[in-house]
């Protein structure tokens, strides 16, 4: 549509010469609501006279953006430079007055006494506004006082775009302007709102009304009390997301809602029923939605930033704090491997506590916000810019310069994002989607960083991730179950006759499901086939990689033995490995790793290894359950 009304300005200004238009630029917001109400289509276009009006009008308007940069020394316009600043006051004053005088002439071509009564009406309105708005600067006003200067300044020019159809055919012109009045302060409530988003890209500096100190509705909202003479501040400050997400102006967008219902009601009144008219209001308010949207991004980006710099250059610490068990491990690592090591681990544990330690009432989307936040935070490293995030941008930077592939923090990010809604997992193939998310792409990403791109060992690297996280699993069953989560395979639970109603009931009760037991070493068993797999490629690895996976993977294996000394009670206690048999644990992967190094080194095949063998026995044939229930041979 925006076309049509672009060309049919533009053969309207080939009637005249030395007319001040050049192309027809911006959005002809005004020409465009013209043709809207007059319920034009390319079908049934208007007269020759329509654009005349219409383009008398955006002549106008044209001229007021002249003298409002003027007034305001702008330096931009549509994202160019401003005439004033590229030309000069006097250039700049010419050229509008050049426009104004003009527009008289062109509306005079419609022929219409009526219109030029409204037309001329609206021109001297619209400069009193502006007036009044300049002796209201530096003022608090009320919303009288807002009210009436915007319906000058703003209305005006929109009431008469309404009636340009109506004065042609000799209709009453009133109940048009009326409309256009105040479809021109809704316009001028968006663009107010506008400025006070700096991420709006509005072609224009942002906060410029502001800085101008002129005084426009939002600021009720805050509330102002005062100018503020840091505007940056103020909008750090002031216009701040709330614990659920939502920042002040999140209210003043359903107030611009609100109002394009009012007109739509007072256009439907006054006969003004295009459907048209409805989709332009509506833009608008889109357009604030999503200026506001970007600008709570951009302040949940600000928010991540702080939280993930806020741990600082020794975030071996964090990792100390945070993951006993594959800290233990990780101490067999050497100093530089390990700092890389535990910066991997930093940038996991952050990435889930974004979901699970978020404030208490945070709203889903604002979940969503700042999971999105962290993501172009982390593409921003794997592009090679500096985040201000020591973690990230050292790991990161490691990462992209030993070829690791991205796709292995943002599969970590998606895996968080699963646990946004309460999930049910099918059978173990729809677990080991999230099992490889969250954790296998930990252990693919720390063997390439240190150099192993063979797929025989990637895939078992994945196998120990797998492993990992269905012990962990296990272990918090009902931590979990207190968070609306159930992780364990429903096919699985059908097998045993257990239903997650019946894990709701245990847990309110000292008791535990029938059959739990079969259960819990139905799914161990499951975990310490892929910690067998995991084991098989080991000794291949770099040989400081070796013995700190060795360990973790017993470690965490050790999680079952004490399952079962809690005599499978995983939905009231947590199971935990002491600091003693962790050394046992650590001591015995460590003494199966020489044994393993001996039988390869001897020509034999060392499978893996379980609970209880302390020496390699040959070869085993392991049988490994697939994700879709099947198994085969190794």
């Amino acid at each position: 549509m925006i076309e049509t009304v672009r060309q049919g300005l533009t053969r309207a200004a080939r009637h005249f010469e030395d007319l001040p238009v050049g192309s027809i630029d911006g959005k002809l917001l005004r020409p465009l609501v013209a043709w809207t109400a007059g319920g034009y289509t390319v079908e049934d276009p208007p007269p020759e006279e329509f654009w005349f009006g219409a383009l008398a009008i955006q002549m106008v308007h044209e001229a007021s953006l002249l003298h409002d940069d003027i007034v305001d020394g702008a330096s931009h316009r549509r994202g160019e430079p401003a005439l004033v600043a590229e030309r000069g006051v006097a250039v700049a004053l010419i050229e509008g007055d050049h426009l104004l005088t003009a527009a008289y002439r062109v509306a005079a071509r419609t022929g219409s006494m009526s219109f030029m009564r409204a037309f001329t009406r609206a021109v001297e309105r619209t400069v009193a506004g502006e007036k009044a708005q300049g002796r209201a600067r530096g003022r608090i006003l009320d919303e009288d006082e807002y009210q009436a200067i915007v319906r000058g300044k703003s209305g005006e020019l929109f009431g008469c775009a309404v009636a340009l159809s109506a004065c042609l055919r000799g209709e009453d012109p009133e109940p048009g302007i009326e409309v256009g009045l105040r479809l021109g302060c809704l316009y001028q409530r968006v663009d107010d709102f506008l400025d006070l988003c700096p991420d709006a890209a509005l072609g224009k500096p942002a906060l410029q009304d502001l800085a101008q100190r002129k005084w426009t509705w939002p600021l009720g909202i805050v509330p102002l009390e005062a100018f503020p003479e840091d505007l940056h501040a103020f909008a750090r400050e002031v216009l701040v997301l709330d614990a659920a997400g939502d920042s002040v102006l999140r209210g003043a967008v359903r107030l611009l809602d609100l109002e394009v219902g009012k007109v739509l009601a007072a256009a439907e009144t006054a006969g003004v029923t295009s459907p048209g008219l409805a989709e332009i209001l509506a833009g608008w308010v889109r357009r604030a939605r999503r200026a506001l949207d970007a600008r709570e991004q951009s302040m949940r980006m600000d928010r991540v930033r702080d939280e993930a710099a806020a741990i600082g250059s020794e975030w071996t610490d964090y990792f100390a704090e945070h993951s006993k068990s594959f800290r233990f491990s990780a101490r067999l690592f050497p100093k530089d491997e390990g700092r890389l090591v535990a910066g991997v681990y930093a940038f996991c544990r952050f990435t889930d506590d974004l979901v699970d330690d978020a404030p208490k009432g945070i709203s889903r989307p604002e979940l969503d916000g700042r999971l999105d936040a962290w993501r172009r935070w982390v593409e921003r490293a794997w592009q090679g810019e500096e985040t201000g995030i020591p973690f990230l941008d050292e790991v990161i930077g490691a990462s992209r310069a030993r070829g690791v592939r991205p796709e292995y923090s943002e599969a970590l990010i998606r895996g968080v994002e699963m646990d946004l809604e309460p999930t049910r997992f099918e059978d173990l193939a729809a677990l080991r989607v999230y099992s490889y998310r969250v954790a296998s792409v930990v252990g693919l990403w720390l063997t390439e960083l240190f150099g192993t791109r063979d797929p025989r060992i990637l895939e078992r690297a994945e196998a120990m991730g797998h492993a990992m996280q269905l012990t962990n699993i296990l272990r918090d069953v009902g931590e979990d179950w207190s968070r609306g989560r159930l992780y364990l395979p429903l096919d699985r639970l059908n097998r045993y006759g257990i239903t997650p109603e019946a894990i709701g009931l245990a847990v309110e009760s000292d008791g535990l499901p029938e059959r739990w037991e079969e259960l819990m070493e139905d799914l161990m068993g499951e975990a310490e086939r892929d910690y067998a797999r995991a084991f098989e490629a080991i000794p291949e690895l770099p040989a400081f990689f070796r013995r700190p996976v060795a360990v973790a993977g017993r470690v965490y294996r050790a999680i079952h033995r004490e399952i079962r000394k809690n005599d499978y009670d995983n939905l009231h206690r947590r199971a935990w490995t002491s600091l003693p048999r962790k050394v046992w644990a650590g001591g015995a992967a460590l003494l199966d790793l020489r044994r393993a190094a001996s039988a390869q080194l001897g020509g034999e095949a060392w499978p893996g290894w379980q609970e209880g063998q302390s020496r390699p026995s040959g070869k085993v044939r392991w049988v490994r359950e697939t994700g879709s229930g099947s198994s085969e041979a190794r």
